[in-house]
């Protein structure tokens, strides 16, 4: 997993899974929510699991922002746990 700031949007890139979200990745990510990102973009998000939706969890609460580019699997597993609509999905 990836993530980097562009325009005051965090864009996150790469597969976000169990195997691939590590520490290094989630100070990474804290960091750059601590700038306040207005939006999170994750169409350039490969392969994604539970671990891609917590992640949503966070940016959400730690941002307040809009999310864009969700991937289909991401979708069904908010469906799942019933928080699609909590996040405006």
């Amino acid at each position: 997993m990836d993530s980097e700031i562009r325009g005051g949007v965090l864009c996150l890139s790469g597969d976000i899974t169990v195997k691939t979200v590590d520490e290094a990745a989630l100070r990474r990510l804290r960091r750059l929510l601590g700038q306040k990102p207005a939006k999170a973009d994750l169409s350039a998000v490969g392969r994604a699991d539970s671990a891609c939706l917590c992640l949503l969890l966070e940016i959400l609460r730690g941002s307040g922002g809009q999310l864009r580019g969700i991937p289909a699997a991401v979708r069904d597993l908010a469906d799942l746990y019933e928080v699609r609509e909590w996040m405006n999905l």
